[in-house]
């Protein structure tokens, strides 16, 4: 083992001698298949040799020309397609207004936060304001103050994946 160790730099080379000699002989079957199947497709498909096709019958002519789709533009086609689109975009406005008006209509008779604030407003009555604490220490005694901090330092911290 220690032969080798020493001697690295020969086995090198005669491993690189070894390889050139495989590639070398791999190549050179390599083309002489090639020449042997160019050769061979030259007795298959001689150019000379003229191939005499039998006529085809008659009835085969016609399948062909029965089968042919007749042409995709007719006269007033486009019309048509344009009197139909402008047909669906107009019943998608009517759709989108009506809605529209049905979610205006819900959002006044039933709750959500629009008639909570229209029904608040009306009575008379403010709404509660959050004043802002001005202190760190109030600002901890408070549960919601706590939750946005810890909201707030998730979003602005890096990413979890490079901590």
């Amino acid at each position: 083992m220690n032969w080798i160790l020493e001697h690295f730099q020969v086995i090198a080379l005669i491993a690189l001698g070894v390889g050139s000699v495989l590639k070398s002989t791999l190549e050179k079957k390599g083309k002489q298949q090639g020449e042997q199947e160019d050769n061979g497709s030259e007795e298959v498909f001689a150019p000379d040799e003229v191939v005499n096709k039998p006529p085809l019958p008659d009835h085969v002519g016609q399948d062909v020309q029965q089968r042919v789709p007749p042409p995709l533009r007719e006269p007033g086609y486009d019309a048509a397609v344009a009197d139909e689109a402008a047909k669906a975009l107009k019943h998608q406005q009517d759709l989108a207004d009506k809605l529209q008006k049905l979610r205006d209509n819900k959002a006044t008779t039933t709750g959500g936060a629009a008639a909570t604030r229209a029904r608040v407003m009306s009575k008379g009555s403010k709404m509660p304001n959050s004043v802002p604490a001005l202190t760190i220490r109030v600002r901890l005694k408070s549960r919601q103050e706590i939750r946005a901090a810890l909201v707030m330092s998730e979003v602005l911290a890096p990413p979890v994946g490079l901590r």
